[in-house]
């Protein structure tokens, strides 16, 4: 279907639907509803950051605008949203989204910025601007957009501000299907192409190209008995990586899935053909609960409608949930197994295992307990070149955690005493590798608070011993955080809490600094309407005087950072 068309067909069949159930609606309501309501909320605020450290890791100043309202039209909802906000000093403007979903019943428009979620393989996370419909009457489900996917950022070599350059990209997208939310069949189809001539390039002519794309799929869901639920996505992806390559003859063309998308993408060189397709079935039982996962991407698959994808790799799945005693204990586990090339034509295959087991317990009124533990398996294996054992990746990685939590006091002066004990262990199995890499940290926090309910004010403090070793290299650090919170003036409009914190550290190479820290904020709301809201913190750490240990830890022993914001919000 060409663009031109399928954009038409869109806006007509948004208008005729929207206009005549709003119609209807009016007619058969008009005396029974109230004729117009509006709601929603409108704020800002501005932050700003200050720190010794030679690269930033945030803006010194940022800010934001931003505004949801939802105006009400005989029971027709209008939902309306903007942001606006320092998205990158890049740019030389603003970054702004503005977006609205009308909907009325099971009808559903989507105008300017916004994303529908079509499943995971051809349309997912991805917003557009533009328009879309969604409907879903009864039994048929329906969704549709056209709209700008990127926005063309041009080369910027003058600014003195890194610029990714990219293209202006648009596309459409389709789903149809059949079924409710827990029992349905959609199929999906999705197109995606770049603008060349929305952009000029200087010097990644050689790395930027523009691309088209078009993915078909299905996505389905089956609930049996309502214990059992089949939850599946599959998708096939032609993607040309350079649409100013030249076209190719279908009689040069050999395999299915190639001819099937030679029909709905001009075939250049360099097209690549790939699937992937994911499958989990669960099993809710009365105190137990199972999910078993299967998901498989070929090494070129790639969708321009989905942000952010791993490919190449094959993964397995399994969790589950015990609950005993009526719920008063709790068991959760889970394993993750993936490993990549499955094309097998990477020079080395890299496989990991993740495990997980935790214990919830309700051992009284008074007293819980909370005990996790995990294990993170990495090992490398030979692909197409033989890896000798200097340098093979085999590494396993243990973590255990206990958190019992006591609760004592009378309602007027609710305490609370939670120690955590946390111990993690790096085992490498490369004998080339292990005295370096080989470590284990200990962790240890005595936290207490204590709740005056009354006065309606708080007092905190935690004590905190960290111990890290690796090879040996030992350090250690010990100290204090207190801190407190009152609420005041009528109906507790004013809110202020503040904590101050200082750690002593120790190293084996030389004489490591000390921590301060310190944060305070404030929140003030009138008339319900109005809130203001204000913070400050503050990190810092005295030079040291050792120079091998400045030479190490450069950033952890010399630092002061400090942030301080400032925001205001609206209610109506």
């Amino acid at each position: 279907m060409k663009k031109s068309h399928f954009t038409k067909l869109l806006l007509i069949t948004a208008i005729v639907f929207f206009d005549m159930h709003a119609t209807a609606q009016n007619l058969e309501h008009i005396g029974k509803q109230k004729p117009f309501t509006f709601s929603g909320n409108i704020g800002g605020g501005m932050s700003f950051y200050h720190s010794t450290e030679t690269n930033y890791t945030r803006d010194p100043f940022t800010w934001n605008l931003y505004g949801n309202f939802t105006p009400t039209i005989y029971s027709i909802s209008l939902p309306f949203s903007f942001i606006i906000n320092q998205y990158s000093r890049s740019y030389s403007t603003p970054f702004a989204q503005f977006g609205i979903s009308p909907t009325y019943k099971w009808i559903k428009l989507d105008l300017g910025y916004r994303t529908i979620s079509m499943s995971p393989f051809t349309f997912d996370g991805q917003s557009f601007k533009g328009v879309g419909i969604e409907l879903t009457p009864k039994m048929f489900r329906f969704a549709a957009f056209y709209g700008s996917l990127n926005k063309a950022i041009s080369e910027d070599t003058t600014s003195g501000h890194l610029a990714m350059p990219q293209y202006g990209r648009k596309g459409y997208g389709a789903r149809i299907g059949v079924g409710n939310e827990a029992n349905h069949f959609d199929l999906i189809y999705f197109h995606a192409k770049d603008d060349s001539s929305s952009i000029k390039l200087l010097t990644t002519t050689d790395t930027l190209r523009p691309q088209e794309n078009t993915v078909i799929g299905f996505s389905s869901k089956f609930t049996f008995l309502k214990k059992i639920i089949w939850n599946t996505s599959v998708a096939a992806s032609a993607l040309t990586q350079d649409i100013s390559a030249q076209k190719i003859n279908k009689d040069t063309l050999s395999n299915v899935v190639d001819k099937l998308f030679y029909k709905l993408i001009p075939f250049r060189n360099g097209t690549v053909t790939s699937w992937a397709g994911q499958s989990t079935i669960t099993f809710l039982l009365k105190n137990f609960n199972t999910t078993f996962g299967y998901r498989r991407v070929q090494a070129d698959f790639k969708s321009l409608g989905v942000p952010y994808m791993l490919n190449d790799i094959e993964a397995f799945q399994w969790n589950g949930g015990l609950s005993l005693d009526k719920g008063k204990v709790n068991l959760n586990g889970n394993v993750n197994a993936q490993h990549n090339d499955v094309s097998k034509k990477l020079a080395s295959e890299l496989h990991t295992l993740t495990a997980t087991l935790s214990l919830t317990a309700l051992l009284s009124a008074h007293a819980n307990l909370n005990i996790s533990g995990s294990v993170v398996n990495l090992n490398q294996a030979d692909g197409t070149a033989h890896i000798s054992d200097s340098v093979r990746l085999d590494q396993q990685v243990y973590n255990i955690a206990v958190t019992p939590s006591f609760t004592f006091g009378q309602q007027t002066a609710l305490q609370t005493l939670t120690p955590t004990f946390n111990y993690s262990f790096l085992n490498d199995n490369n004998p080339s590798t292990k005295a370096y890499s080989n470590s284990n940290t200990v962790t240890s926090v005595l936290a207490y608070s204590c709740a005056f309910t009354q006065q309606s004010w708080s007092l905190n403090g935690s004590l905190l011993y960290n111990l890290y070793k690796q090879d040996t290299i030992q350090y250690t650090s010990y100290g204090v955080n207190v801190g407190a919170g009152i609420q005041l003036l009528k109906d507790k409009a004013l809110g202020m809490n503040g904590s101050v914190g200082y750690l002593l550290n120790r190293f084996s190479g030389g004489n490591a600094k000390n921590n301060i820290t310190g944060s305070f904020n404030i929140h003030y709301t009138v008339a319900k309407h109005h809130s203001f809201s204000a913070y400050f913190n503050l990190a810092t750490t005295p030079p040291s005087s050792n120079h091998d240990l400045q030479k190490q830890l450069p950033y952890s022993v010399t630092t002061t950072n400090t942030a301080a914001g400032i925001s205001y919000n609206y209610s109506f």
